[in-house]
Parts: C-alpha cells; structure tokens; sequence
C-alpha cells in the first residue's frame, strides 16, 4: 500500500513536471512562430483597434434590423469621412508650420546651440567645441574630412535602410489595417459564437461572464484613450497658440498622438513647449508652458479620463509603467501598445481565478475587486417638472379614499 503511495506520488510529481516543461515549449515554439511573422502583428494591433471603435456604430445599426455588412459600411463611411474633416482642417496648417520649420531649422539649430553655452557658462561647465551650422559646412566643405564623411555616410546608408523598412511597415500597416478592420468587424458576431461553442459546457457560463467583462473593460480603456488623446492634443494646441508660440498645432498633435501612451502626451508637448520658448528668447512663456501642461496632465488624470473611462482596470501607476518599459524593450512600439492592455486582461483573469478558486468568492466579487465601474451622474429633472411633482398631491390620497385631497396655499 505505502508503495503504491509513493509511486502515484512520483508519478504525479512527473506528470506536473513533464506538464510545465511542455507547456514553455508550447510557448516557445508560439513565440519563434510569432516572431517569425512579427510583419502581422502591427497591423492586426490597429485593426483590432479600429473594430473596437467602430462595433458600436455597426452594432446600433444591426439592432435596427438592417444587415452587418451595411453596418460594417456605414462605421466605415462615418470614420473615414471623420478623417477627411480633421485632414481638411488641419493639413494646410501642418504644411506651412512644415515648411516654416524646415526654413528655420538652421536659425534654430544656432539658437538652441547658443543657448545651451550661455547655460554652461553661467553654470561654470566647459561644453568643449561648439558645432554651430557654418562650422559644419566648414568641416563638410574641408577636403581632409572626405573619408570620415564617407563612413558617416555609410553609416547612414544602414540606417536609412532602416528607416525605409520602417516606412515599408507603416504602408502595411495603412493598408492592411482597415482591410483586416472591415472583415472582423463584419464577422464579429459569428466569431464570438465560435469561440462560446468552443468553450466545455462546464465553464462556458464563467467564460461567458469574464470574457464580456474583461472586452467591455479592454473597449472602454481603448475608446478612452483615442477620445482622451484627442482632448489633450485640442488642448495642448490651443494653449500653445494662445502663448504665440511657433509650431503650435505640429507639438499639440504631437502631444495628442503620444498620449495614446499613458503620461507620455502632456510632458512630451510640455518639453517641445518650452524649448521652443527657450529658443524664442522667451523664458516667462517656457515658465507658463510648464504650469498649463502641468494642470492638463493632473486634469486628464483626474477629470477627463475618470469622465471618458467609465469602466477601469484598477492598474496602479508603477504598473503601467513597468508594463511600457518591458512591452517597449521586448516587442517596441507594439509592445508599448498592447502592454497596457494585455496587463489590464491578465489582472482581470488572475485576479477572478485566484478569488473564485482560492478565496471562494463570487464571479462578481472577483471581478468587482478587478474593475472598477463609474457610476453615470444622475440627470436631474427639468425645473418645469420638479414643480409639477412637487405639488402632485395624488400619492397622498389613502388607497381606500375616493375623497380628493387639497392643500393649503
């Protein structure tokens, strides 16, 4: 008996082992398999993106009873009709601070230079040779400098072949991602069909409760994020046009479009703020740059994003950051990306497994520790129908009365 004791023992001890081993590489042949696709991923990453937008507008138009691909269509039209008016409004303007930046490049370049001695001076540090644009033309044009020119050169000769397989991915990326967008958009319902019936019977129902839970919470944090991004960036430019500082819309979409990653948006457009001040002999506005950035980051944090994000992962700020530092390093900018997320998707799993299997609490319970639900704000009634109701005095007849009640005036 002790015998058979002990070799279940081992052999459960085996199995678990043998389980574990296999499952890393199960995981490793996923990941050189991933890898070895990686071209995918980006676009797939925006596609996914574009189908959370989009679902409820091609979702309201099927409740309606008109067919998903008419939805599908009409999402489609709506935001690509969305774009054409910001390009419309915000192109010429982005072509001619372009182009302005591009003509003052070499004004500004000496400016920054010459700003950053003086700095040095005054602080007492020796920032050694100063490389101003006619000391680089100078040293460009001296025929003792031609081969290390030449190296440089080959040098950005690699890096420009960088630079067009980065080019070569962001065109994949504009054309695959709203073809990829439009075919899971129009398939989505059938697809998550799929997926419940691939679920076991015996856990279909808690699948079914964490997967809605942990989509509604993953939607909402991306929804949030492009409307948040857009009210930053609208923000950001507005306070840096009425500061009359140059390139104002350029660093204010600038800051929009990074917010998209947590904390980054406002210090980035705060940073080019205030060089541009400092540039511009202007260190009062660099001073006012830093304190209205400053208030758009504490009111994004704590009024527009809590308003937008109704429905949040509870992920505390050191979190977030760990998880864009090790998505960046590991996968770059998909991984910055999805890192946000796909920790917030973990939280939510690991958190109701550990509650429910562990703890023994309920769905509910678990995900409530997980999530965290704002409450919309209850509309009050019109002023018109609060007097109405404030002197309705037919609740207070007795149920067995039929003699009216009146009121002094």
């Amino acid at each position: 008996m002790t015998e058979t004791r002990s070799t279940d023992r081992v052999r459960r001890a085996a199995l678990t082992v043998w389980t574990i081993i296999g499952a890393f590489v199960i995981i490793g042949v996923m990941a050189w398999a991933a890898n070895q696709v990686r071209i995918i991923w980006l676009p797939l990453v925006f596609a996914a993106g574009l189908v959370i937008v989009l679902d409820p507008i091609a979702s309201s138009v099927q409740r309606a009873g008109i067919p998903r691909v008419v939805g599908t269509i009409f999402a489609f039209v709506v935001f690509t009709g969305f774009l054409v008016a910001i390009g419309f409004l915000a192109v010429p303007t982005v072509q001619a601070q372009a182009a302005d930046f591009g003509a003052r490049l070499p004004v500004l370049y000496d400016e920054t230079i010459e700003f950053l001695q003086d700095t040095g001076d005054d602080l007492g540090i020796d920032l050694g040779p100063v490389w101003t644009s006619d000391t680089i033309s100078d040293w460009i044009a001296d025929p003792g400098n031609q081969e290390t020119l030449q190296s440089l050169v080959g040098g950005f000769g690699s890096g420009a072949g960088r630079l067009i397989r980065g080019v070569a991915e962001t065109v994949a990326i504009v054309a695959l991602a709203p073809v990829l967008a439009f075919y899971l958009l129009l398939d989505l319902p059938r697809t998550k069909q799929m997926v419940v019936e691939l679920i076991p019977r015996s856990i279909r129902q808690e699948f079914q409760h964490v997967s809605t839970r942990v989509a509604t919470a993953v939607a909402a944090f991306v929804r949030g994020q492009l409307l948040v991004a857009l009210i930053v960036g609208a923000a950001s430019a507005g306070v840096l046009l009425i500061l009359d500082l140059p390139f104002w819309l350029i660093i204010g979409m600038a800051a929009g479009v990074l917010n998209l990653i947590p904390f980054v948006g406002p210090f980035v457009g705060g940073l080019l703020a205030v060089i541009v001040a400092l540039v511009e002999g202007e260190p009062s506005t660099a001073a006012l740059a830093v304190l209205l950035f400053t208030g758009i980051q504490q009111i994004d944090n704590h009024v527009i994003t809590p308003m937008v994000q109704r429905t949040r992962v509870l992920l505390s700020p050191l979190v977030i950051v760990i998880a864009l530092i090790v998505g960046g390093s590991v996968a770059g900018l998909l991984g910055v990306l999805v890192a946000v997320p796909l920790v917030a998707v973990i939280r939510i799993v690991a958190g109701h497994l550990w509650r429910t299997r562990m703890l023994g609490e309920s769905w509910e319970e678990a995900l409530d520790s997980s999530i965290e639900v704002t409450q919309r704000p209850e509309r009050r009634r019109p002023r018109k129908l609060q007097e109405e109701r404030l002197f309705d005095t037919t609740e207070l007849r007795p149920a067995d009365s039929d003699e009216p009640v009146t009121t002094d005036s």
